[in-house]
């Protein structure tokens, strides 16, 4: 058989390539099969919870207890303690003034009053001496022995030895006071902490000379502070002492405070009255474990404005957004079927819901972004890992494709969970 010149040359080439296209094409079938399987998925159940709506209130960190600690007595300094940031007990030393000369004045004072005790024993020696003179011419008044004259003057002699019992006791009482100052200033020459919390300023220098109320240190206790908040006239029925509330940190962590007080005053210019509230949590709560509160410091406190009421909710993190608003998947019978729902307002981690979703089902949490209406799931525990899907990444679907209509990725990466009170419209 003859060919057009050149094709015989060409021909073995063109049937090495048939056979090469002939291979790759009957080797991507396979290569799809093998990335076939169940997506692994994390449900969670929608239940009903109960739920206050709130508006965000901006308040901050106050410190009840925060002084500038002072000197009781003057003195020169000799030892300061502490430095700026040192954490302190109440009763730790901070500084230490200089007590030679107190010591020697409480020694005179002892001695004082040893000499009023001395002279006291003296006086009432005279006047048992003076107070038995005196009996002793008393019975003779009826005689003719008795003198008026020594009777006068035996009697002037009592008195006077009783006068010298009153100076000596007097003396006695000086040198006590005496005593007793002296050991004042001797315990408070050494300045400490009168509460535990932390130095914010150091006024004492070593070598310095203080006076009676001269500053030291600035001491702030940080593990009792309060928040205070100015919150709207009109949401103020709401925190009635003792109240719990929630409040968020900058870093997104959540607690609880407690209602202290509704100060009776109100800013004409905001309508708003200053609102205390105890913060019982502590900086070994903070997200980070580590950073302690500030005063200062910026929290938010979610202000309840109605009642509490039991709503549908569904977690944010089932939400995916779709070209006709939100939808979830559910987990029915090892598939994913997607639900289109309305939600409302934002309940902690979870949303209400308005329509599309019965309590009870199971909705898919995580893998949720790349599942395709009636794709196979295996579904994991809340809160663990998904399982892996034979051939495919964790939580992924076949070929990597997107929901249908996607045009956004989980609500959870949206702006869902900035504030409580605003409401999320489904379409």
């Amino acid at each position: 058989m003859h060919l057009l010149p050149g094709l015989n040359d060409r021909l073995p080439l063109l049937v090495a390539g048939g056979v090469l296209i002939a291979c790759l094409t009957t080797s991507v079938p396979n290569s799809a099969s093998a990335q076939g399987g169940p997506a692994g998925v994390v449900v969670e159940t929608i239940e009903t919870r109960s739920f206050t709506e709130t508006a965000p209130v901006l308040g901050e960190f106050v410190a009840p207890t925060s002084s500038v600690v002072a000197s009781r007595i003057p003195g020169l300094i000799v030892e300061v303690s502490v430095q700026v940031g040192d954490r302190v007990s109440e009763g730790d030393p901070l500084v230490r003034l200089d007590t030679e000369l107190l010591g020697i004045e409480l020694g005179a004072a002892e001695a004082a009053r040893n000499e009023a005790s001395a002279g006291l024993t003296v006086a009432e020696a005279d006047l048992a001496l003076a107070r038995q003179a005196f009996e002793r011419i008393e019975r003779l008044k009826k005689s003719p022995a008795f003198s008026q004259g020594q009777f006068n003057d035996l009697g002037q002699q009592l008195q006077r030895a009783q006068g010298q019992i009153a100076q000596a006791q007097a003396r006695i009482k000086s040198a006590d006071v005496t005593i007793a100052r002296s050991r004042y200033n001797l315990q408070n020459a050494e300045i400490r902490a009168p509460f535990s919390g932390t130095i914010l300023e150091r006024q004492a220098q070593p070598g310095e000379y203080i006076t009676t109320g001269s500053a030291v240190a600035t001491l702030l206790d940080g593990a009792h502070l309060e928040i205070v908040a100015d919150v709207p006239a009109a949401y103020v029925a709401g925190l009635a002492q003792g109240r719990e509330v929630n409040v968020r940190l900058a870093d997104g962590g959540e607690y609880q405070a407690m209602v202290r007080a509704v100060l009776p005053r109100e800013t004409v210019s905001t309508r708003t009255r200053p609102v205390r509230l105890i913060a019982p949590f502590t900086a070994a709560d903070a997200t980070d474990g580590s950073t302690p509160f500030a005063e200062g410091q910026s929290v938010t406190v979610l202000v309840p404005v109605s009642e509490e009421k039991s709503v549908l909710t569904v977690p944010k993190d089932a939400l995916v957004q779709a070209r006709g608003g939100w939808i979830v998947y559910i987990a029915e019978e090892g598939k994913a079927q997607p639900r289109p729902v309305q939600i409302g307002a934002a309940v902690a981690d979870r949303f209400e819901v308005l329509s599309g979703l019965q309590e009870g089902q199971q909705v898919v949490v995580r893998g949720n972004e790349r599942l395709r209406p009636g794709q196979d799931i295996m579904t994991g525990p809340p809160g663990g890992a998904s399982s892996s899907a034979p051939g495919g990444a964790p939580g992924g679907g076949q070929g990597g494709e997107a929901a249908p209509d996607a045009e956004a990725p989980k609500a959870a990466q949206s702006d869902a969970g900035d504030t409580s009170s605003d409401e999320k419209s489904g379409g």
